[in-house]
Formats: C-alpha cells, structure tokens, sequence
C-alpha cells in the first residue's frame, strides 16, 4: 500500500464549478488514506469548507475580477489582464510559503495557475487549452493561447475533465501535449432513479455578479407566469434570503440534497458551465435550457455545441423568454446513458502520486 501523503487541492472562485468538481478529487484522495489540505479564496473555498469542516484550508489571493452587466465579458476579461497576471505570481508565492512550512507532498490545482511548485509534482484541472474568442477579439486569440500554453506547461500534468474521444469539449481541449490526462468528466452527483416531477422547473443560478443576479431575476419574471412549481437555487451558500410566494428560492444545499432536487425537476435551466454540464450528464438529464453568460466565449461554445447536436437547448439572455425555450427542449434528446470508462482519474491519480 502507498504511503499516505499530504496534498494541497486549490480551486478558482469564478463561480461554485470549480469547487464542486475538486470535490471529486479530494474524495478520492480522503478515500485512499491520504491527508489533504484546501485552498482558494470567496465563495468557492466557503463551500469546501463546509462540505469538508475537518479539512485545514488556506485563504490565497483574490483575483478580484470585476464583470460588467454588458454582454463584453470577454473584452473585459482582457481588461483586467495585467492584474491576472500579478495575481497569479503573489498565489504561487503563497504556495511556495505555504510549502516551506507544511511540506506538501503533491499540488492539486483547478485553474488557480499560480500554485504550482518548481520541485514538487503540481497539476492543473482545466478544460480550457485553447480558449476560444470570437468577433474581433479573435485577433487576440494566439498570442492568449501562447501565453494559457505557457502557463500550463509549468505544471507536471494537466488533467483535462473530459474523454478524449466524443469530447463534449471539442475544440477547447484540441492538444497533443505529452502532459495532458483525460480523466472523464468530474461530478460530484450519482443518478439515484429518484422519480421524475415533470411539471416541476428548477433553475440554477451561479457565477459571479452582477450576472449572477441579472439571471436569477430573468428566471424569476419567467416563472412567475407558470402554473406549475418552480424552484431556484441560487448559488449563494452566505447570502441573504429571499422570500417569494410564487418561487421557491433555496441559497444552497449540501451535495446529496441538491443531487436529488436535480434528478426530480422535470426541467432545468441554467448557466452552460462546463461543471454544471458534466453534473447534468452524470444525472443524465432530458430536458435541459443553458443560458450562456453574456459574452463568455467559452459557455457560449459548449451550449451551442451541444444545442447542435440536439441534446440541450441553448438561448442567449437577451432572447430568453421562458415559455418559449419550454416548448423547443420537448424537441431535444437530453443527455443519454454512456458506456464510458470509469477509471480514467484513479489512473491519472496513481500515475500522480507515484512520482509526488
């Protein structure tokens, strides 16, 4: 049996995805006896923490990203570029005082590209290899992808959550980097047949403000003209609540609770991110509507991918009107059963901790 280690397993705060699929992770590592500690920063690491209380945990820098109400996600993202980048050399400074006194046998990062260690085996979690811009942000997209590439390569591996052949991914994981693992899609939920409400619509809401709100009241003013229960778990697990005698609103759940709400709703809507994507996959959800978060390239990318291959319905926010996107997904398959490998992270796992 190996020796038990200590790893550091760190998420971004760009929304709750990042947590909940290291989640995976740190169980499988809790599950083989090793010891783990955690990092990040808002929202995300609150949520690990209280999904894992006995856990020591690390606050590490803010990116302190600030999002427009317009739909210049992306043009604002290169905005802040600069500040990225001196963000992510104070994290992995962090890191590295963090290692001097907790010798950390391993690094775990999902897309945090700052912790890494020059002698000690780090990776990174990302699906995102080659980023995808559009319009004339387009004319940025190689010199950002050189610097993503070099950025990726300071880490031993990188593990990308998806499978290599069929990939949901597409062309945002298109690579023939030697240190690349796909390790399949990371979920933190298991089908559980629970019995299908069908009249029932739950929105998820997720990702940083002021989106976050402008979606949530978008569902809100849709729902309200149903008849049928509507249910919104707004990704919140700190915030205020917020009463309402037409809309059930739920701030946050714990894992088992929230598996089981999304297996009962009859319909979901919600933010394409990736995450949120391999958790309706995992639960093999029929009747799915993504909203994409306007102006981010990389939702927008997957919805549509997948709105093409007829499996989930995708519609922009300023087109989204909820009566209307109920009727369309009764014309999509939604996610289907795969007969896909299951040991894809235990290997990449192994083939990890073999040279930490």
């Amino acid at each position: 049996m190996t020796k038990p280690k200590h790893f550091l397993v760190a998420a971004l705060d760009w929304g709750l995805g990042h947590a909940t699929r290291s989640m995976v992770v740190i169980n499988a590592l809790l599950k083989n006896g090793h010891k783990v500690s955690i990092a990040g920063n808002g929202q995300s690491l609150e949520l690990l923490k209280q999904e894992y209380p006995n856990l020591d945990c690390h606050e590490l820098e803010s990116y302190d990203v600030k999002y427009s109400s317009s739909g210049l996600f992306m043009l604002n993202i290169l905005w802040q570029l600069p500040k990225f980048l001196r963000t992510i050399q104070r994290e992995h400074q962090q890191v590295e005082q963090l290692q001097s006194k907790y010798k950390f046998d391993g690094v775990i990062s999902d897309n945090r590209y700052g912790c890494w260690l020059n002698h000690v085996p780090s990776v990174l979690i990302t699906h995102q290899l080659n980023i995808q811009l559009t319009g004339l942000l387009k004319l940025f997209q190689s010199i950002l992808n050189y610097f993503n590439h070099r950025s990726i390569n300071k880490f031993t591996f990188c593990w990308v959550p998806d499978f290599r052949a069929n990939r949901i991914t597409g062309k945002l994981t298109d690579t023939d980097n030697s240190n690349v693992r796909f390790i399949g899609m990371l979920s933190r939920f298991q089908k559980q047949e629970i019995e299908i409400a069908q009249d029932m619509i739950l929105g998820i809401v997720s990702g940083p403000e002021p989106q976050r709100t402008i979606f949530e009241n978008l569902l809100v003013e849709g729902m309200k003209k149903q008849e049928n229960g509507c249910v919104i778990v707004r990704g919140i697990p700190d915030g205020a609540t917020r009463p309402d005698d037409q809309v059930t609103f739920i701030n946050h759940l714990s894992t088992d609770k929230l598996n089981r709400l999304i297996e009962q709703a009859g319909v979901v809507v919600s933010r394409s991110g990736y995450s949120t994507i391999m958790d309706l996959a995992a639960l093999e959800k029929k009747q799915v509507i993504f909203v994409p978060t306007p102006g981010q390239t990389e939702q927008e990318y997957l919805a549509n991918e997948l709105d093409k291959s007829k499996v989930a319905l995708s519609v922009s926010q300023t087109k989204f009107e909820l009566s209307t996107a109920l009727e369309k997904v009764k014309q999509y398959k939604g996610f289907a059963s795969n007969n896909v490998p299951s040991n894809l992270l235990p290997i990449a796992l192994n083939e990890f901790i073999g040279v930490s």
